[in-house]
């Protein structure tokens, strides 16, 4: 039981620690593409770009190669990101921090099974969200780095 608490502890501490997320401050909206800044205890920070909210996207290359399933991402308004990873449909929390990085929190995702080629994706696809990237948006395409790969998203209808 002790070891429980002392994990919590420590995601808590580590969460606390976090750079501020890269949101419009409520009632301000920015036009697309425009910098937009925000107050953390007296300083200014300053992000480039908006994060992608309430679009969907579909993967159409992870690491320059076609995916071997379909793949799909959506952040809505409330971070919380979701979408299909190959086989399984997965749910997770999104946050964008200081410098175009993304943090994923702990992946919900059903259980089903299917061959290994797309269970393989599937675990590619989840790592490279997970790893802490950087994204970058330009027009109708979402691109994210991480540290095991690079995903390439078209904005889906």
């Amino acid at each position: 039981m002790k070891l429980t608490h002392t994990i919590a502890f420590i995601a808590l501490a580590a969460f606390a620690t976090t750079p501020v997320l890269a949101q419009t401050p409520k009632g301000k909206k920015n036009a697309p593409g425009q910098k937009q800044e925000q107050s953390q205890a007296g300083g200014e920070q300053k992000y480039d770009k908006e994060f992608p909210t309430k679009a969907t996207w579909t993967l159409k290359d992870i690491n320059g190669k076609p995916p071997a399933g379909d793949a799909s991402l959506l952040i809505d308004s409330t971070l919380r990101g979701s979408g299909v990873s190959g086989c399984n449909t997965w749910s997770a929390t999104l946050y964008p921090v200081r410098g175009q990085k993304l943090l994923m929190g702990p992946v919900v995702m059903t259980k089903k099974q299917c061959d290994p080629a797309t269970m393989t994706f599937e675990k590619e696809y989840l790592t490279i969200l997970h790893s802490q990237p950087t994204w970058d948006q330009q027009g109708d395409t979402l691109t994210i780095k991480g540290q095991t790969g690079t995903l390439t998203f078209a904005r889906a209808l």
